[in-house]
């Protein structure tokens, strides 16, 4: 067990963006089922490359949504090592409306659906309220930091969760929500310490925000994911 300079545990959670997938078909129509689809090709590539990226990187426990785009980035990442792939539905993806797609007044609803998620009662595209998706997320997260049996945890999971428990861990909150981008199969690096005696939760530390193993510089990453949906989207608006 890591120490801190006070004598608490410091543990460490690698927090992962599951890979590519496309929730939009070729024609610019929305799937019927998001929670369904599966990797894309790049999807996959992006997985094999965080692994050859996390290659010697202790992890001792790994949990993922268990929907299958985490299913397959967790085997992706650490296929090749001796631990079950856990799952935790306490981190599926926000939820939309699905019927919000059939009279958008515009793709910017796509595009800037997170720009509100800290106003009171703020839902996402009519779907699940933000706060509620919050208390969610932070309470498994809680939970999994009142279980002593790990040291170095591996979550993949999603954008939406993904950027709750950075504004959780930084203190933003949802404010910062619409902050906190995160590009397919990138990962987070955040440090809990926890009293020696008592196991109380006694600080976080945020180590790296949205690594990606295929442009860590992001010199080719311009547009956010939901921009990139709406784009996708914007074949159909504009055939």
């Amino acid at each position: 067990m890591r120490q801190a300079f006070d004598g608490s545990h410091r543990r460490r959670i690698h927090l992962f963006r599951h890979g590519d997938v496309s929730y939009v078909d070729d024609e610019g129509n929305r799937v019927a089922d998001s929670r369904a689809v599966p990797l894309t090709d790049w999807g996959r590539e992006q997985a094999a490359g965080m692994r050859t990226f996390m290659n010697g990187v202790e992890v001792d426990k790994i949990i993922c949504s268990g929907l299958p785009r985490t299913v397959e980035t967790a085997n992706g990442i650490f296929g090749d090592r001796s631990l079950e792939v856990e799952t935790d539905p306490a981190f599926e993806e926000i939820r939309s409306d699905q019927n919000r797609y059939q009279n958008l007044p515009s793709l910017n609803e796509v595009a800037y659906a997170f720009a509100k998620a800290h106003e009171p009662g703020a839902s996402y595209g009519g779907g699940e309220v933000f706060a509620e998706v919050e208390a969610r997320i932070v309470g498994a997260m809680n939970r999994l930091i009142a279980d002593p049996d790990w040291k170095s945890l591996a979550l993949v999971a999603h954008g939406g969760v993904n950027r709750t428990l950075l504004g959780w861990a930084s203190g933003a909150g949802l404010k910062g929500f619409s902050t906190f981008e995160q590009n397919t199969c990138c990962v987070n690096i955040i440090d809990i310490d926890t009293h020696a005696d008592t196991g109380a939760h006694t600080r976080t530390l945020i180590r790296g925000i949205n690594i990606t193993a295929y442009d860590p510089a992001k010199r080719d990453v311009h547009l956010t994911a939901l921009e990139t949906i709406a784009e996708r989207m914007s074949k159909k608006v504009g055939s």
